[in-house]
């Protein structure tokens, strides 16, 4: 008996490993932390590039480094476009989905800035 209620209370353990705890369960890790003293985009590229290496982990496992850099340039670019706006929006950004929803320049039907974005 007291063997099954030493595993039952070391499964619901905050650091216990199993199915869904582990690298290569499908799930993202949390985003590191929120630059709270950003102020450029070179503040924000480190904590970007560690989203986006997370998420190719999941998602592009065979492509990790081209993916990573790849979209972190992508970020880097619309940043410089705006970076009193975009800053503080990559700083605190909680996922690569709401940092692509909320703080870039949203791309049109063709995958590109609207011509409106580029006057």
């Amino acid at each position: 008996m007291k063997a099954w209620i030493l595993a039952a209370v070391a499964a619901c353990s905050p650091h216990a490993t199993g199915p869904g705890t582990e690298g290569g369960s499908g799930k993202l890790p949390p985003p590191p932390p929120p630059v709270a003293a950003a102020k450029t985009c070179d503040d924000v590229k480190a904590r970007i590039a560690q989203m986006y290496r997370d998420e190719a982990q999941v998602k592009e496992p065979k492509r990790v480094d081209d993916a990573t850099a790849d979209n972190t340039a992508m970020v880097m670019r619309d940043c410089t476009k705006d970076p009193g706006k975009t800053v503080p929006c990559l700083a605190k950004a909680g996922s690569v989905a709401e940092l692509e929803k909320k703080c870039l320049i949203p791309l049109d039907d063709e995958g590109t800035e609207g011509e409106a974005l580029a006057r």
